[in-house]
């Protein structure tokens, strides 16, 4: 545990230097080989984390560790986990451009022959793309977790928007986790500059 710890608190100190994750908006977790799930403490600052500011629980969300309160949105994150047995890692962030292109987007974002796709495992060529669900942003996890779930279990998918509020994204490791996120980022750039040009 202590090594996830370890790496998010690293991975927190960078995205907020990069301005993904200003105040206290976001949140990272990791599941362990028990099972078990560390995940930033609510209202925690990413860019100053301490071990303190996790919180240890177990598949169904009640705390086994930490004396803090488990973030708001833990319950996407262990939607996440339940859905893909190979995922080690959920980030999310409050990126500019992932809460822009939330608001801007009528529908889910399509990405389409960008080269940087490939950065998603599984997508060997440029010609091809990856949709990126869009849903209202809400206060009520559980609703919440039921649109995603609905959603998410039926396609293949590597993250997803939450109107005005930003990105979820996973990996196999941590590592690749946050490379998801550079990817998302830039693709979301390239896109908001068609639309600010009137391509799209």
């Amino acid at each position: 545990m202590q090594d996830e710890i370890s790496q998010l608190i690293e991975v927190g100190r960078e995205l907020h230097l990069r301005g993904w994750l200003p105040a206290s908006g976001g949140n990272l977790s990791a599941r362990l080989g028990n099972g078990t799930v560390v995940i930033t403490a609510s209202g925690s600052h990413k860019g100053h984390l301490t071990a303190e500011d996790f919180v240890l629980l177990d598949p169904d969300g009640n705390v086994v560790k930490g004396s803090k309160k488990p973030s708001a949105e833990t319950e996407l994150h262990l939607l996440v986990y339940r859905l893909f047995p190979e995922v080690k890692s959920v980030l999310h962030v409050h990126s500019v451009n992932a809460t822009l292109i939330s608001r801007l987007s009528n529908s889910d974002v399509r990405l389409e022959n960008y080269e940087l796709l490939k950065a998603f495992d599984g997508i060997k060529t440029h010609e091809t793309f990856v949709e990126v669900p869009v849903f209202e942003n809400s206060q009520d996890m559980k609703s919440l977790s039921k649109e995603v779930e609905a959603k998410l279990k039926d396609g293949i998918y590597y993250g997803f928007l939450l109107r005005s509020h930003g990105l979820y994204t996973w990996g196999r490791s941590i590592r690749e986790a946050y490379i998801r996120l550079e990817a998302f980022d830039f693709l979301f750039e390239c896109e908001l500059k068609l639309m600010l040009g009137g391509v799209r």
